[in-house]
């Protein structure tokens, strides 16, 4: 499995605003003597061994935010308003295209990832979102896409927003689904 160098690119922008170029470089001159392949340039459709990945992510956490997973949630939430208020997304959802945005979320997915799956399942009232076939489970890869699920459905305007977690990475499942309530 490999993460495409977008993901990287996103971690970047979002440490470099809440914590500025320089903190931004100590942190990736440090990582680069661990992972050598941080030291080549990294390009939107670069594609980053998953484990490499998930190592820069755990250190980020370390260093910027304590080891706070719940971060990655935020990672996810401020992805889809970028994406949707000044992104690639922002001509493609308007206010209230809910369901249209959770059946999109499957090709974020694949915009991000090489393997494992995505789907969604829409229900009375609900729409579940399901994450599965990963070879690394990971907690990152629950949080991330799930919180970019709810800041898209805050972002186009959901009211009284609520997600339940079926089953998780979080919870040791061997795969992910929530149950998104949009009103």
């Amino acid at each position: 499995m490999e993460v495409k160098g977008v993901a990287f690119l996103a971690r970047q922008q979002m440490t470099v605003q809440a914590h500025g170029e320089q903190a931004w470089r100590d942190f990736l001159a440090d990582i680069k003597k661990r992972e050598p392949v941080f030291s080549l340039p990294i390009l939107p459709v670069t594609r980053i061994p998953v484990e490499a990945f998930l190592r820069f992510n755990e250190e980020l956490l370390q260093r910027f935010y304590g080891g706070d997973q719940g971060v990655w949630w935020q990672f996810g939430v401020k992805s889809a308003e970028y994406a949707l208020g000044q992104g690639q997304l922002k001509a493609m959802f308007s206010p209230g295209d809910f369901r249209r945005f959770l059946f999109f979320t499957p090709g974020i997915w694949k915009g991000y990832f090489t393997e494992g799956e995505m789907e969604v399942l829409p229900g009375q009232g609900y729409t579940d979102l399901h994450i599965f076939k990963v070879p690394k489970p990971h907690v990152y890869f629950e949080l991330s896409v799930m919180g970019f699920a709810a800041g898209g459905l805050t972002f186009l305007g959901a009211k009284d927003l609520k997600h339940e977690v079926l089953k998780g990475f979080t919870r040791k499942d061997p795969d992910v689904l929530y149950r998104f309530n949009v009103s």
